[in-house]
């Protein structure tokens, strides 16, 4: 065992070292000839064949490679550069489709002398395609820049060369882009037969809170076209509840007006799970392309209505097995509803369909659709795009990432606030990845666990999984708070909404929003990990009130749940200033406390006659009469700031000192004890 694992250490250890070495093509110098599509893209030019390998270890055709227009006779070439010079002991050129027709390899120093570093003297290989590593005499020359030259004769027929490489090592390798630290064990859990039947389930779509699942079935007999026509070709929209019992009920159709007479699938869905995404525009029952929003309300779904998108735009996309012009869009909203992602083919698009993104604007619309960028999308198909709840953390699946089937999901993360600039995509492996069509990744706000749809291990056709995330391909952790907000006195929840704003410490964060339920009276929204939130609330008859959420120290996804109270603005109503604090021992306001007492100084300066007494509350460590006095030092430090700072009349402001006599909680721990220390606003007369 142990030598096994020196071998294994030894291993990893030559393959970083390897990696270090190995030099891939960065600039296309010249280009004899190359593939072009009926309108411009980059499809199969000349710049595929830079980088890593976009498809290999697949060998298939793809437009992520260089493919010259010639194919049975004359010759072909291509020129391109490394970012730097060495001596190369290896070539490797990934020739992913018809390999053999290289007959010469030439190297070049940066001062242009021209090396002869391969001639052709070999059969042609009997292969689909590969990645061959060609042995080179570089004639101990830096060699900064290779030419391949192509002869056509050779071997017959389309080629396509989706990479090239130097090295200075013996051998040259193009493993796929792994996500990290990825576990042997890792199951894909078939949901079963309340979810999964002999049809197709797919585009899974579960609400933030886990508890909703919804998907499109596929020639289902219970769908409403196939009730209607006899066909089992038409989809409908399914959802399924979980039970407290973790375990999921049978799924059930939507119904209308959702699902029709025509192919209804669902799309995305917001944080609260109240608005549903759906393909197509309804209008006059019909259908056309684009997307739409029903919100479910008194226990029904609305009819949908359209989501405007300003230049929307969706071309056809060829489909090499039929032949056939295909019009595919997918969609993914963030859980505000602030920011859309979509999968789509446009005229500025890298090659197939390219994930967009668009941004809710003032106007209820969404703006123009503006390109992920060339690390997402590449001249294949990328499409089935999922935002995780952090909005920082995207799921697509792509056909021009390296990976084991027709299409493979992906992880990348957004490195900046311009959108389209993104980590490199890493596969998320063979556990979850299949040789088929793989897509429609999808997870909770807890970022524990994905559902996703696949042909692998299925019932019948595609069927939907469940699967454990593990750490490398999670979303950055965020909180779900919850709150209601009622009057202290009455002890009931306003029945409208007071102003909330919200000051964030030491993180960096866009924006919050918080959604409201009318039915329940309760807020609810996400917001990252690491800072500290103080909530104000605002409204007309009660004193402006403030609390401190602390975020800073926790690390995985939490729920919390609170309700705040707002104290009535009228004679004898008293509160707890509970963010104004000191430091232990001494009365020294903290700045921390400054934005607290700012509120109650605008408050005495909005009503002239008010009048209020401070109170000074302690715990019982120590003397008592030295916590009596330090009470008495606080609350004068109080009333003496709100005199220097805001100008308040001295006569309007008394105060108390009480010391440990009235405590809130016992002293039996530290945190009972620091709810004791405290200051109290008593209104005594407006």
């Amino acid at each position: 065992m142990i030598r096994h694992l020196i071998f294994f250490i030894l291993s990893l250890v030559s393959s970083l070292t390897f990696a270090q070495e190995v030099l891939w093509a960065n600039k296309v110098i010249e280009v004899s000839s190359e593939k072009t599509d009926p309108q411009y893209s980059p499809r199969n030019r000349g710049m595929q064949i830079l980088g890593r390998p976009n498809v290999y270890p697949q060998t298939i055709v793809s437009y992520c490679a260089w493919q010259p227009s010639g194919s049975s006779f004359g010759e072909d070439y291509i020129h391109v550069s490394f970012e730097k010079a060495i001596v190369p002991k290896t070539v490797a050129i990934a020739e992913t489709h018809n390999p053999g027709g290289i007959a010469r390899i030439f190297g070049y120093t940066a001062s242009k002398e021209e090396i002869l570093l391969y001639q052709n003297s070999e059969n042609r290989p009997k292969l689909s395609g590969r990645l061959w590593n060609v042995s080179v005499d570089a004639q101990g020359k830096k060699i900064v820049s290779i030419k391949l030259l192509i002869n056509h004769m050779m071997a017959k027929g389309e080629k396509q060369i989706d990479a090239i490489a130097m090295s200075t090592e013996s051998s040259i390798k193009a493993d796929i882009n792994l996500a990290a630290d990825m576990p042997e064990n890792l199951v894909k859990e078939n949901l079963g037969t309340s979810i999964n039947s002999r049809n197709g389930e797919v585009a899974p779509i579960i609400t933030p809170d886990g508890k909703t699942l919804f998907f499109t079935r596929i020639g289902h007999p219970d769908n409403i076209h196939d009730k209607k026509n006899g066909a089992n070709i038409a989809q409908d929209i399914w959802y399924s509840k979980m039970g407290t019992n973790g375990i999921w009920a049978n799924a059930a159709n939507i119904g209308s007006p959702i699902n029709d007479d025509k192919d209804n699938a669902a799309a995305t869905v917001s944080a609260d799970g109240k608005n549903l995404y759906i393909l197509n525009v309804y209008k006059n029952g019909n259908l056309s392309l684009g997307l739409s929003k029903t919100t479910f309300k008194n226990g029904k779904w609305s009819y949908p209505e359209e989501v405007k998108i300003d230049y929307f735009q969706a071309l056809g996309t060829l489909n090499k097995e039929t032949n056939e012009n295909e019009i595919k869009i997918e969609f993914s909203i963030s859980h505000d509803e602030k920011v859309l992602i979509m999968g789509l083919k446009r005229n500025e698009s890298y090659g197939g369909k390219d994930l967009y993104v668009s941004f809710l604007k003032s106007d209820g619309n969404y703006s123009k659709p503006l390109n992920l960028g060339q690390s997402i999308n590449s001249a294949e198909d990328e499409g089935s795009p999922f935002l995780s709840i952090d909005k920082n953390t995207l799921y697509f699946n792509s056909k021009g990432h390296a990976g084991y089937g027709s299409a493979d999901i992906f992880v990348s993360k957004r490195l900046d606030s311009t959108w389209n600039n993104w980590s490199e995509p890493k596969n998320l492996g063979p556990s979850i990845n299949s040789p088929f069509w793989d897509g429609y990744f999808t997870l909770p706000a807890s970022g524990d666990f994905a559902y996703l749809s696949t042909k692998d291990n299925s019932i019948g056709e595609e069927d939907i999984f469940k699967l454990s995330l593990f750490n490398s391909i999670k979303p950055n952790p965020v909180a779900l708070l919850r709150f209601k907000i009622k009057d202290e006195i009455s002890n009931t929840y306003f029945g409208e909404k007071p102003k909330i704003s919200v000051d964030i410490d030491s993180i960096d964060i866009e924006s919050i929003v918080f959604d409201y339920d009318e039915e329940t009276n309760e807020f609810s929204g996400f917001v990252p990990l690491g800072g500290k939130y103080t909530f104000s609330f605002v409204k007309d008859g009660y004193l402006e009130k403030s609390q401190v959420i602390d975020l800073s120290r926790e690390k995985n996804y939490i729920e919390i749940d609170r309700v705040f109270s707002l104290t009535p603005m009228k004679a004898g109503q008293k509160m707890v200033l509970e963010n104004v604090q000191f430091e232990q021992g001494k009365y020294e306001i903290n700045e921390s406390s400054y934005d607290e007492l700012k509120k109650m100084i605008e408050l005495m300066q909005k009503y002239q006659d008010m009048v209020v007494l401070l109170e000074g509350h302690t715990d019982n460590q120590g003397d008592f009469t030295l916590n009596v006095q330090l009470a008495k030092d606080r609350v004068n430090e109080v009333r003496k700031y709100m005199i220097e700072k805001g100008g308040i009349n001295g006569k309007r402001i008394q105060t108390k000192s009480w010391g440990p006599m009235k405590p809130l909680s016992s002293n039996s721990t530290p945190e009972m004890r620091e709810k004791n220390r405290r200051v109290e606003f008593t209104i005594l007369k407006m």
